[in-house]
């Protein structure tokens, strides 16, 4: 008989480190939980539901819906119509941010994955989830803006392990990552193209560069007929040029790139000193190849100072200075500082295709960088440009984790030094997961919002006292208004038509004062006869557009739905109800 005694010892030896394991993992998932339920608003929040549920009831992307940012809820329809078919609205919109997690949970898996083909689990495990969460307006949800995000990151790690192994299902899924991306944000095109372009560059083979090629252009070529089919090409067009109507603000992108790189200026105030210090530590500890410790460790420094400042301003402790305080701001601050070490490991200690694994994963992101601050209508308060960045922030993370691992072996390797690499490997994650827990969209931070939503679309989540009393009384609106399948227009509050018993009598789910613009909305109602029978106006669309008589003189939507919708009914804390006589 053999007894297996060191085998034994080694198993439990190891039963600390697996339970320790386990903790964990309970406790991210109980703190993910959390994070979930909170924030609610029937803008971006609820916009972004509303596209899918939609589409989920029939109505036909960029024929019924003229805004291209549908596209980007694709995704997310088939589960939405599965919980609007099984459990109705309620609840629709904490449902959907899980929905999310699970997506973003296999492209996490995926993307780790990938990146194994070439670095250590525990740095490829710490840039997945680092790159995963910069989501913009801090928004878990499948839409427009998060999907590309996905994307980009997905295509960073597969084009990296493509070039490692050469795999064919590598290839399909670098090709595929950027044809999702290119359809849930068709103004990205151009860096999901290079993104593709650059992955076959960088492999040897014919087959994989056409494996590729076949999946994103097959992917892209079965939207494209499915949108021509169901929209046709007449209405297509139409969304873009309402898109460009609505969108037609007198401002123009470079003006809009200018004021999104001039909130970089905040950096000079003293709070972010200690930030620049860090850089400045950092860049001298690039200077020579044997200083890896002191560029670290500041670059480390440096990027525990960002996260702190932006936590600390997320939740009202420090004043708010720069970008809105936003992850995808914090994302951009953290690029900056990783990229001097990452570079100079180039520099001084090169592994084939790292230099590549970089430069691939920068020209896509800058490129998508470039374009949503020339092109969002947000501005710069939110940042959302940084978000672009997540493949390039994946490989430097990666990177900058492995070289921070490493010197644990140098000079004298021990127990303690090994957990003090580790721990520090971990810091751009752990600044983003803060960056992300601390803010969510449209609230005074995770600790400022104390009353849960019981009932509707947002029920399980938790806002202000107001932001519940405003989402309660617009849900008791919309679904009074539209008993018996009454169709409804909102002006000012997208999410309303989540509470919707009747169809969506709108050529866009996002409309208020448009202007002239407006005029193609009318357009709409003519060519499609779907009028609606009730409207509502909410107060701050109102406010938005300069009081009611100067909205009435200067958009002709407004002007036509205050001649046909004379019965007004004035909700007290929301705006105006109006219907036919």
């Amino acid at each position: 008989m053999t007894v297996r005694v060191g085998a034994d010892r080694a198993s439990v030896d190891a039963l600390p480190a697996r339970l320790a394991t386990v903790l964990v993992a309970v406790a991210a998932l109980a703190v993910v939980a959390w994070r979930l339920t909170l924030g609610a608003s029937p803008e971006d929040d609820g916009h972004a539901v509303a596209l899918a549920l939609r589409l989920s009831r029939g109505d036909i992307a960029l024929a019924d819906e003229l805004n291209l940012q549908v596209t980007g809820s694709l995704l997310a329809v088939p589960f939405v119509w599965a919980w609007d078919h099984l459990v109705g609205t309620t609840g629709i919109v904490l449902a959907s941010r899980v929905w999310f997690v699970v997506v973003a949970g296999a492209v996490g898996l995926l993307t780790a994955r990938a990146l194994r083909t070439r670095y250590a689990a525990g740095p490829a495990a710490l840039a997945s989830a680092a790159a995963l969460l910069g989501l913009p307006y801090q928004l878990p949800l499948l839409s427009y803006s998060s999907v590309p995000v996905l994307a980009l990151v997905l295509a960073a790690a597969s084009g990296i392990a493509l070039r490692q192994t050469r795999s064919l299902a590598w290839a399909a899924v670098l090709g595929g990552a950027t044809a999702v991306g290119t359809i849930a944000s068709p103004q990205l095109a151009p860096a999901f193209a290079l993104a593709l372009l650059i992955g076959m560059a960088r492999v040897e083979g014919t087959r994989p560069r056409l494996v590729a090629t076949a999946s994103s252009l097959g992917l892209l070529a079965v939207a494209a007929v499915g949108l021509l089919i169901t929209a046709g090409p007449a209405p297509i067009e139409e969304s873009v040029r309402f898109l460009l109507a609505v969108r037609g603000d007198g401002i123009s992108p470079l003006v809009r790139l200018g004021r999104a790189l001039g909130t970089y200026e905040g950096l000079r105030f003293p709070l972010y000193w200690p930030l620049l210090a860090g850089l400045a530590v950092t860049a001298l500890g690039c200077a020579r190849p044997g200083w890896r410790a002191l560029r670290v460790t500041a670059s480390a420094a440096g990027m525990l100072w960002a996260t702190a400042v932006t936590v600390g301003a997320a939740l009202g402790v420090l004043p708010q200075l720069w970008f809105g305080n936003t992850v995808a701001a914090l994302e951009s601050v953290l690029v900056v500082t990783l990229a001097l070490p990452v570079i100079a490991e180039l520099r001084w200690s090169p592994r084939p295709g790292d230099g590549g694994d970089l430069l691939a994963a920068a020209v896509p992101g800058l490129v998508a960088a470039t374009v949503i601050a020339a092109t969002t209508g947000s501005g710069p308060e939110y940042s959302v440009h940084g978000a672009a960045l997540g493949g390039l922030l994946l490989v430097l993370v990666v990177q900058w984790s492995t070289s921070a691992r490493s010197l644990w072996a140098a000079p004298r390797p021990t127990t303690a030094r090994m957990r003090a690499a580790i721990a520090l490997s971990a810091v751009p994650t752990l600044g983003m997961a803060l960056g992300f827990l601390a803010l969510p969209f449209h609230e005074p931070g995770s600790l400022g919002v104390d009353t849960r939503i019981t009932a509707g679309p947002w029920a399980g989540l938790v806002t202000t006292d107001n932001g519940a009393a405003r989402l309660a009384t617009l849900t008791r609106t919309v679904d009074d208004a539209t008993r018996g399948g009454r169709s409804i227009l909102i002006l000012g509050a997208a999410g309303g038509y989540l509470a919707a018993n009747g169809p969506m009598a709108t050529p866009a789910l996002w409309l208020e004062d448009y202007g002239a613009a407006n005029q193609k909305a009318l357009d709409w109602f003519q060519r499609t006869g779907r009028a609606p029978d009730v409207v509502l106006v909410t107060s701050i669309a109102e406010k938005n557009a300069g009081g009611e008589a100067a909205w009435v003189q200067h958009d002709p939507l407004r002007a036509w739905i205050q001649t046909a919708y004379p019965v007004r009914h004035v909700i007290p804390g929301l705006g105006t109800l109006l219907e036919r006589q």
